[in-house]
């Protein structure tokens, strides 16, 4: 099963399987996907509740590097190519609207991103047909376009704009599940209560896959483990090499990241891939010492096949609505997803 939307934006494998009856709605997940999500059915006139089983925010969205840009598109097919190059076109006014709603500044920045030893003709090529700018710099490949933004501040903007608009955020509540009855969503449960909706989106990033009452999504946890330096003598450009890169906040932190582990739900950090992350860095700028380390922490990525999110009505179970399995581009993609679920929703409605 592998319910999403094609790029063309048409729902496929699962278009008649869910309809809205009315307009009380449940988010299962306050991730950026799952905050963005409730923000846009909001704005189209919901009533929407927002359950989360830990603190909002703090799985893996906050965990990532907030590079606005799918790495190398190239290695990519049509499908995320298309949810990310839609993300990016809207993220600049999105981003802009959070920050005058709330006054939060989320530090949305283009600041280009370096590929090290990553010119070749294939890539030039990708890139001039789908209208990237690039340029040539020795071996390496630049891409001037690429933008970065602060993941904490986005949360907190996210969550500011969800309180502002009216969205009822419901976090720390331990494990949350869909209410499932007789093959429709009936709202989400736990184990203190139930809230009743007409529809559930589930926005659970890794754990998508294992809630119950629920035959197995193909989403899976991918475990990336990241350093944070304070170095502010950088310039302000991303590097990026072979899986890893180095990001430069504006205020002189620099995050490493990233790496790529299946671990199932494990989330401890280890001294060999801070070590290896390290000795990475250094290569590209020496400065970067193990003393200048400040911060050592993981995340639990949903991981989906052939990194494809699930973007739209559940197959099986009426009233039942999908935006996950994003891997790495849940940023990027997240307004796009977003605006594209809430769509489809109110159009059910």
């Amino acid at each position: 099963m592998s319910p999403a939307i094609d790029p063309a934006g048409a729902v496929a494998e699962c278009r008649a399987a869910s309809h809205v009856d009315g307009c009380r709605i449940a988010v299962l997940g306050a991730g950026v996907i799952g905050l963005a999500t409730a923000l846009a059915l909001r704005q189209r006139g919901h009533t929407v509740g927002v359950f989360e089983s830990q603190a909002a925010g703090h799985g893996s969205s906050w965990a990532g590097a907030g590079i606005l840009y799918p790495l190398l598109p190239w290695d990519y097919d049509a499908t995320v190519n298309h949810w990310c190059a839609r993300g990016m076109a809207l993220q600049p006014t999105w981003l802009a609207g959070l920050r005058q709603a709330v006054g939060i500044d989320p530090e949305y920045r283009v600041t280009g991103m370096r590929v090290v030893d990553g010119w070749t003709t294939a890539a030039a090529a990708w890139l001039r047909r789908h209208g990237h700018a690039h340029r040539r710099d020795g071996a390496d490949l630049v891409l001037p376009e690429v933008a970065q933004v602060r993941n904490p501040r986005l949360i907190d903007a996210l969550l500011g704009a969800c309180r502002t608009a009216g969205v009822a955020l419901h976090q720390n509540l331990g494990p949350v599940h869909p209410l499932v009855a007789v093959q429709r969503a009936r709202g989400v449960r736990w184990a203190a209560g139930e809230w009743h909706a007409d529809a559930v989106v589930l926005c659970a990033g890794a754990w998508s896959g294992v809630l119950e009452g629920l035959a197995a999504l193909p989403v899976y946890p991918v475990r990336g483990q990241m350093l944070a330096l304070r170095a502010p003598e950088l310039p302000a450009e991303i590097v990026y090499e072979d899986g890893r890169y180095l990001v430069p906040r504006r205020d002189g932190v620099v995050l490493l990241g990233a790496t790529l582990e299946h671990a199932g739900f494990d989330a401890a950090t280890t001294r060999r891939a801070a070590a290896s992350l390290l000795a990475w860095a250094q290569r590209q700028h020496p400065a970067l010492t193990a003393e200048r380390v400040i911060r050592h922490w993981s995340g639990l990525r949903p991981g989906s096949r052939r990194n494809h999110p699930l973007v739209g009505a559940h197959p099986e179970i009426e009233g039942l609505w999908l935006n996950t399995g994003h891997f790495r581009y849940g940023l990027t993609m997240a307004p796009a997803c977003a605006e594209a679920l809430a769509t489809q929703i109110t159009a059910m409605g």
